[in-house]
């Protein structure tokens, strides 16, 4: 209950120009709890992007929007011969031993000093709660904190969800706070039924925008599919683009492709005008930009939770998504609030409907609108997560 003992976040990296879906559901999640009374204080590292996990923000003591953010040095992502090795064997399904699995994890984004502060201070909490699984901060830190630690995993289903120490350490942990019920039977299937696990998830604020204003401030008129998140390959944006580029060679319609956040967007001279790249944008030019988009893609194969369709139905906008992601299927299916496609013909086919079926258009955003007001509030985000606290005797 509120007042009984701090509760810890350990994600990898936080605070303002930290971008990230995980990173985005801790603070908002601590935020959350702050908000309404919880003791709350994030322990973290200095690195600002995943990138160069170089050490950015000044080690010592912050207070992000109200909240304690004590932030220790990170060693460095290591990239040698050695460390590119074992990760083309993982990726490749080889399997390698439990000590090169270690090595692995603490060439990543790791901190010798806030494992001491750990170990040191597992007392002073009443529970940790690490995010994401594949960081050493969260593999080496819940091993410091011992029975107080819980993991947000952010889980995939990929070759390093399959590592020995990563299913070592989800049995070992009190418990597994999920994103969605996809996540969960996921983790069940991969490290056994008996796996403490809740589904707890992000809320969200019904907060409004202007799509004028976002219209007038960029210059975007007409029809378009908004893009919102990291842009490289394993979220899938060159096969969104690449698909994108074969729907208009083949039907001309005037339609735009609208990206926003961080990472490199290659496609062919051609198509500009017609793809517009906004990089970095605030929350309130997203938040207008949902508003104004006829639809949005998310065509990544692998998301825990899937903010962005969230985010983008509070605005009655829908969705198209790749139809092998669990989780993103799940809430499309569950809400009505989108299509889904496996192929560029299902992409095509799609996307044709959502453009020019207004009615339909309409009724599948405000499916998913309903969708999340009726899931995703606060109340019941932090009522998922206290439950989780009591059930697993923290």
């Amino acid at each position: 209950m509120v007042g009984q003992g701090t509760i810890a976040f350990v994600p990898v990296r936080y605070g303002d120009g930290v971008v990230g879906g995980a990173e985005t559901l801790v603070r908002n999640l601590a935020e959350a709890l702050h908000f309404r009374g919880w003791a709350v204080e994030i322990l973290t590292t200095c690195v600002l992007d995943h990138y160069t996990w170089a050490n950015y923000f000044p080690t010592g003591e912050d207070n992000v929007r109200g909240i304690t953010v004590r932030r220790f040095p990170a060693q460095g992502l290591k990239v040698d011969r050695k460390f590119v090795k074992l990760a083309r064997s993982i990726q490749e399904g080889r399997g390698i031993s439990v000590r090169r699995e270690k090595y692995f994890l603490s060439q990543g984004a790791f901190s010798p000093q806030l494992n001491e502060y750990l170990r040191e201070n597992r007392e002073s909490y009443r529970a940790f709660i690490f995010a994401p699984y594949l960081f050493g901060t969260t593999y080496f830190g819940s091993q410091a904190v011992g029975d107080r630690a819980m993991i947000i995993p952010c889980l995939h289903d990929e070759p390093y969800a399959r590592l020995k120490i990563i299913g070592e350490m989800m049995r070992r942990v009190r418990g597994v706070l999920f994103n969605s019920y996809p996540e969960l039977l996921l983790a069940k299937r991969l490290y056994g039924d008996d796996l403490p696990g809740w589904v707890v998830g992000m809320g969200f604020e019904d907060v409004h925008g202007d799509a004028w204003r976002f219209r007038a401030r960029f210059g975007i008129e007409g029809d378009f599919i908004l893009y919102c998140g990291r842009r490289e390959i394993a979220k899938n944006t060159p096969l969104l683009i690449h698909y994108f580029c074969n729907y208009l060679l083949n039907t001309g319609r005037d339609l735009k492709l609208v990206l926003t956040g961080a990472g490199r967007v290659d496609y062919p001279q051609a198509f500009r005008g017609r793809i517009i790249d906004l990089g970095f944008i605030s929350e309130e030019d997203k938040r207008d930009a949902y508003h104004a988009a006829t639809l949005i893609c998310h065509p990544s194969t692998n998301e825990s939770f899937s903010i962005m369709i969230l985010e983008g139905w509070l605005a009655k906008t829908p969705c198209l998504v790749h139809a092998d992601c669990a989780v993103t299927r799940y809430h499309v299916e569950n809400a009505q609030g989108g299509l889904w496609f496996g192929s560029y013909p299902e992409f095509h086919e799609a996307l044709e409907l959502l453009v020019k079926d207004k009615e339909l258009n309409r009724k599948m955003g405000e499916c998913g609108r309903s969708y999340v007001l009726r899931n995703y509030s606060w109340d019941r985000v932090v009522g998922a997560f206290e439950r989780a606290l009591e059930e697993s005797g923290l």
